[in-house]
């Protein structure tokens, strides 16, 4: 029996329970949180590696590593947007991710285009290619709906955070196009490959266009299973109305990293295999390969040699 003004042991024990476990959640949520910001931070930094060595290290003869070098960039802008919180972005950020949105329209039809050209072998400079059009429609929608609402204009003379009248249609409309974009691109770029499937895989034997073919093709598996990966964790809760969790971010951005090192491991090793098949098919080793049917195996002084040697063991 407890006395007045004495708080029970089984209480005191309640709560000491609940403020541990309040302790352990928020510990563990700074825990999730910083390994969210690094995560961010090193795949960011790891995709622009990749894209300025693309870009101005690695040269392909039909120029198709600017549109390599491209997608990894925006690979890299991807991963820097989960440095971005409520305390240093400089808008809301549901209202930041509606301005950046466009620029996520052009990874589908670059990836495209890289595998066209690669397959068709176009050369070139690509210029601006009608597959680029909705990206900056997009733009120009979006830049017009801004300056029409009037809340740019008040956002600069007034020094205040404001958001877009129509945000959340924005916000609604945006990722469901996306989403249709994705799905169209990913069946075109899949009928493009299985067209030259019989001509990529020769029979016993590697060439040029078998490594071009895997390498297109593990990359197109990459990038779809990344976008499911999200669709599933990110995309769908957040059309649905639910709240898209840290921890679901942090997965999709983990997925994505571990992918691009496999990518980078298998690059290299398609890379070193075809420099080896490039080197076996050059005209200047198959000439030295080949043996020249009117150079002679013996000179002059020993063939007199020879035949010397010969008329002594006939006498």
């Amino acid at each position: 029996m407890a006395f007045r003004g004495e708080i029970p042991p089984h209480a005191c024990l309640a709560g000491h329970f609940a403020s541990t476990m309040s302790t352990m959640d928020t510990h563990s949520h700074g825990l999730l949180f910083e390994g969210y910001w690094w995560l961010s931070l090193l795949g960011g930094l790891h995709c622009i590696g990749l894209g300025l060595y693309l870009r101005y290290l690695y040269r392909d003869r039909n120029d198709n590593h600017k549109l390599l070098g491209a997608i990894f960039s925006l690979l890299a802008l991807y991963f820097l947007t989960g440095l971005l919180n409520r305390d240093n972005s400089p808008l809301p950020l549901q209202q930041l991710f509606i301005l950046l949105i466009p620029a996520y329209f052009l990874l589908m039809p670059m990836l495209y285009l890289y595998c066209y050209r690669s397959l068709h072998d176009i050369k070139g400079s690509i210029g601006l290619s009608r597959h680029f059009i909705p990206a900056i429609a997009l733009v120009l929608v979006i830049g017009l709906s801004a300056l029409l609402s009037g809340e740019m204009r008040q956002l600069v003379s007034t020094s205040r955070v404001t958001q877009f009248n129509h945000v959340t249609l924005l916000g609604t409309v945006l990722p469901l196009l996306l989403v249709l974009q994705t799905g169209l691109y990913f069946y075109a770029i899949w009928r493009l490959l299985r067209r030259f499937k019989g001509r990529a895989h020769r029979a016993h034997q590697d060439s040029l266009k078998d490594i071009k073919f895997r390498w297109l093709l593990a990359l197109t598996l990459a990038m779809l299973t990344n976008w499911l990966v999200r669709m599933g964790l990110v995309i769908l809760p957040y059309l649905l109305g639910d709240k898209v969790s840290l921890a679901a971010q942090a997965s999709t951005r983990l997925f994505l990293l571990l992918s691009l090192y496999l990518l980078a491991l298998y690059g290299l090793k398609q890379i070193t295999m075809s420099a080896y098949l490039r080197g076996r098919l050059s005209p200047d080793l198959q000439t030295q390969a080949r043996p020249s049917s009117s150079r002679q195996l013996l000179n002059a002084e020993e063939l007199n040699y020879l035949q010397q040697l010969l008329q002594s063991d006939k006498k």
